[in-house]
């Protein structure tokens, strides 16, 4: 067990959150070919969209994503206002745009979702409006396979089964 253990260690290592994603910036206009994600459009804490973007009428100023980007929402993190796209767009609002370094963005998409990671965004600057510390969360240390390939099959896993949770809760009675 102890020698199994030790090997499993040996396949991880630990890495700043910082080191693992690119923090993406600029500025982009939406438009039905380039549509604009709120916080409002995204089902908190699933990370999936209540609509279709690209039905949205007008045009707002935000910061471009691509397909597999990250979009986590800082301003009052535990609210979990996060998305995984698979399109291009215009984040509108408080986000961030993270762009995988080294590693999946079905992984890190997972990652975000950990307690370890919700407890470091959300030891956050001011009170009214709390919002998550890039400094602090970027140099928090997190374990992580040494292997890319590993982490993109826990990825795959864990969205897996989250969809899968997700349509079995759509499916019971609400009461």
């Amino acid at each position: 067990m102890a020698l199994e253990l030790l090997n499993f260690l040996n396949t991880w290592e630990q890495c700043k959150f910082g080191e693992l994603v690119k923090r993406i910036s600029g500025s982009a206009l939406s438009s039905p070919e380039n549509p604009g994600v709120e916080y409002e459009d995204i089902n908190s804490g699933e990370g999936t969209l209540n609509k279709d973007v690209r039905l949205k009428v007008g045009t707002k100023k935000g910061q471009p994503f691509e397909p597999a980007d990250l979009l986590y929402g800082k301003l009052r993190p535990y609210l979990k206002n996060i998305l995984l796209p698979d399109f291009s767009g215009v984040a509108i609002g408080d986000f961030w745009v993270l762009r995988p370094a080294k590693y999946s963005s079905k992984f890190l998409f997972n990652l975000i979702q950990t307690p370890r990671f919700e407890e470091k965004a959300n030891c956050s600057a001011g009170s009214k409006m709390p919002r998550a510390d890039w400094k602090l969360v970027s140099n928090s240390i997190f374990a992580v396979p040494k292997d890319p390939r590993e982490a993109e099959r826990i990825g795959e896993l864990f969205l897996s089964l989250n969809s899968t949770i997700t349509l079995h809760q759509r499916e019971l009675p609400h009461h």
